[in-house]
Formats: structure tokens, C-alpha cells, sequence
């Protein structure tokens, strides 16, 4: 089929956006993997809230936004992001309260899950339960998504305070699924069911092998 298509340009000169959520009122919040966090209001100027520094992961970076299920009243945003501490990559989900055109009180929500320059996962998302869902990937030690004691390779779950759910599958872990290379997409059936798509290996396994699980 052939047709017009009409397109407005919102903003352009960006690299590698990545995440963009839409609060209540119609403000969209979107992430650039290199540092950004910016905001659109009705359509109009975008503006720069919060800038990270650069993490020098190749997949890592400023990944997932998700809005708190109670974002009209708290104005909370929170933001996974990757962090180079000394040595080694790490990954920390912060919530912020946007006041305006900039984030304010930063805290860490969860910390300590493995990073690398490549399988970092990134995904979060509030579900119908109003847990916070963060998927996270191998770091390229693909035995450790089969490994508890690490939150590497997993989808965590987590309460927007960052506590654990006293209904969480195993005792006294944010840990929700294990098993996983580097899921990088999450959503729900209108019946509750979680779905997650997940990047399959692309080159050093054969091509493809991407997967749906639920």
C-alpha cells in the first residue's frame, strides 16, 4: 500500500534514546543511554532534566524510566543507570521527584547488580501489583543467571521503597526470575500475565535466538 504520511519532527540530534514514559498530564520523559534525561511538555521544547556521566559501557548507560503508579501526587521517576565503580561496571535503579525542569532527592533504590560493557538489561516498569519490575542482564557470565546469590540475569521485583515484597518467590531476594542473557523488554496482559522479551545471542552462538517467556 502506498500513502502519505504525515510526520512532525519533536526533536532530533539525539543518541541512542532508549527509554520514554508519558505521565499523566501528557509531559513525556525520555532517556539517552549516553547521560540524558529529558522532558516534553504538550509537544513543545524538549529540555535536559538530569544529566549522568558517560558510563563507556557499549550497552549499558542511562536505560529505563518508569513513572510511580501514584506519579500525580509524589512526582516520582525512576531511572536504572550503569556506573563505573573503580574497576568494575554496576548497575542502580535511583528514584528522583521532578520539581520543574530538574530532578531532585536522588536515592538509591537497589544497588549492587553486575554491569558489563555489554548485557546489562535495563527494562523497568511498574506492574498491575504496583511493584517496580527491573530486568537485568548476564554481564556476560552467563552462569550467573542460574546463580541466587547474584542479581545478575534475572527480573527483580521490588516495593518503590526498594524493600522486598513479603510475597516474593524466594526469601529475603528482590530476585522475581532467573535464568535470563539480557531481557530488555517487559508488559502485561490485561489478565495480569508478564510477558518479557529477551536478546538471544547474535554472533558468538549462531544468529538469532531471541525469546518471548512468560
Amino acid at each position: 500500500a502506498f500513502a502519505e504520511m504525515n510526520i512532525d519532527m519533536i526533536v532530533d540530534g539525539l543518541n541512542n534514546p532508549w527509554e520514554m514514559v508519558f505521565a499523566p498530564n501528557g509531559d513525556i520523559y525520555f532517556s539517552e543511554r549516553d547521560g540524558r534525561i529529558w522532558k516534553i511538555e504538550n509537544f513543545g521544547e524538549a529540555k535536559i532534566i538530569q544529566t549522568f556521566p558517560k558510563s563507556g559501557a557499549i550497552e549499558g548507560g542511562t536505560l529505563g524510566l518508569a513513572l510511580h503508579p501514584n506519579f500525580e501526587q509524589n512526582q516520582k521517576i525512576y531511572i536504572y543507570q550503569t556506573n563505573l565503580e573503580l574497576e568494575f561496571f554496576k548497575n542502580k535503579v535511583y528514584s528522583f521527584t521532578v520539581n520543574g525542569d530538574e530532578l531532585k532527592d536522588k536515592e538509591i533504590v537497589i544497588d549492587e547488580i553486575p554491569g558489563a560493557p555489554w548485557h546489562d538489561g535495563g527494562r523497568i516498569a511498574f506492574g498491575p501489583d504496583e511493584k517496580l519490575y527491573i530486568t537485568t542482564g548476564d554481564a556476560i557470565n552467563p552462569g550467573w543467571s542460574q546463580d541466587l546469590s547474584s542479581l545478575a540475569g534475572k527480573i527483580l521485583r521490588i516495593n518503590p521503597d526498594g524493600t522486598i515484597p513479603d510475597d516474593n518467590p524466594f526469601d529475603s531476594s528482590p530476585i522475581f526470575s532467573y535464568g535470563h542473557r539480557n531481557p530488555q523488554g517487559i508488559a502485561w496482559s490485561n489478565e495480569g500475565l508478564l510477558v518479557s522479551s529477551e536478546h538471544g545471542p547474535s554472533g558468538e552462538m549462531g544468529y538469532g535466538h531471541d525469546e518471548i517467556n512468560v
